[in-house]
């Protein structure tokens, strides 16, 4: 059993007769009271170890902790201007898409506006030829129905240059590449 303060405040010795202490009594104490006091020194001291073992892994985990919270807040900063710069980057990749597709539109609105005058001038030389044409079948069906004219006539004719506005107009058409070729008429060049 371990000695406590209390009991070495209060033990008592056996007094000799001459009112001594016994002499036994108190070496046997005292080296009882120096086993207790080394064991508990030796305590003391494992236990001033092992605080100071335990201060130190503190101030480990301490450093650590900074550490991580240094860590986690640089992470945190990379992955928000990493965001930022992703929307900034996607803003510039929609703002170039939205360019170029307006540019795509005046290219496509251009197309079509010099395609709707090509056919709109193809639809006004169909109606040209249209015009001659019925103007040539006409002459040719007016000949067909007249009596055929004598050779002097013909002469006449074919020196004669062209004054019907049908014949004047098909010598001076424009001639449109793959367009059919209306057959001269008799008499006219």
């Amino acid at each position: 059993m371990r000695i406590t303060p209390l009991d070495i405040y209060q033990r008592e010795f056996s007094r000799k007769k001459l009112g001594g202490l016994d002499e036994n009594e108190v070496y046997d104490f005292l080296k009882k009271v120096g086993r207790e006091y080394e064991a508990v020194y030796a305590e003391c001291k494992n236990l001033k170890e092992q605080n100071q073992r335990l201060t130190n892994q503190m101030k480990d985990y301490l450093e650590l902790e900074k550490t991580l919270k240094q860590t986690l807040i640089s992470a945190q900063k990379a992955s928000a201007d990493t965001k930022s710069n992703a929307e900034k980057e996607a803003e510039l990749i929609i703002k170039e898409a939205e360019i170029q597709a307006e540019r795509i539109m005046d290219e496509a609105r251009s197309e079509a506006e010099i395609i709707g005058k090509e056919i709109r001038e193809l639809k006004r030389q169909k109606r040209m030829l249209k015009v001659e044409l019925r103007t040539v079948l006409e002459s040719y069906l007016s000949m067909l129905n007249e009596e055929p004219p004598t050779l002097a006539a013909r002469t006449a004719a074919m020196a004669a240059p062209a004054t019907t506005p049908a014949a004047s107009a098909m010598n001076n058409a424009p001639v449109t590449p793959g367009a059919p070729v209306a057959p001269a008429i008799p008499g006219t060049n």
